[in-house]
């Protein structure tokens, strides 16, 4: 019974599947099919394959990880006005002037 299965892959390696399908004469199908096959074939001999980074999963890494230094970067935008608020808060509050600056004239004559 055949079965359909489906996958992503990067431009280079589709690129270079269909190079391997052009130099043996295949459709694309059949290379990935015999590629599939030589593989299974070297993993039953023993020997060591080395797994290729693939950049579209480094890719989505990296987006992730954009994603939380820019949550970060918010939160610590939020605590830095906050903080601001606070300092500028506290600072008017403690700046109320010398009464004699903030009086009239006329108001110290009354007395």
């Amino acid at each position: 019974m055949v079965m359909r299965c489906s996958f992503a892959l990067d431009p280079d390696l589709m690129e270079q599947i269909d190079q391997f399908a052009r130099d043996h004469a295949l459709e694309r199908n059949e290379a990935i099919l015999e590629l599939i096959e030589a593989g299974l074939a070297c993993k039953e001999t023993g020997t060591p394959t080395v797994r290729q980074p693939r950049t579209f999963e480094e890719l989505s890494r990296l987006q992730k990880e954009l994603e939380d230094v820019k949550s970060v970067l918010t939160e610590l935008r939020n605590e830095v006005r906050l903080v601001h608020h606070t300092i500028e808060t506290d600072w008017n509050n403690e700046a109320k002037g010398v009464p004699f600056q903030t009086k009239h004239p006329w108001e110290f004559w009354r007395k």
